[in-house]
């Protein structure tokens, strides 16, 4: 993991205390997912999706909503 990757990674997980210091990509994945269903389309929710390479259909196969795809269609290009 390169050191840009990693310093974001690590300031994802101790911004969010609920992960207890450990995050993996299926947690990442309801991570976005949450973040979704509460219109957050920050940063960290866009660092969460390019971190871990988590596809579009990764996201519509746990339940993101086809208009949530379409408003982070750029990251996914």
């Amino acid at each position: 993991m390169g050191k840009a990757k990693k310093r974001n990674f690590y300031s994802c997980i101790k911004n969010n205390p609920a992960l207890n210091g450990t995050l993996k990509r299926e947690d990442a994945v309801v991570q976005v997912i949450d973040r979704l269903k509460k219109n957050d389309f920050g940063e960290e929710t866009k660092s969460f999706i390019t971190l871990f390479g988590i596809t579009d259909e990764e996201l519509s196969e746990a339940g993101a909503a086809y208009e949530d795809l379409l408003a982070l269609k750029t990251l996914f290009l």
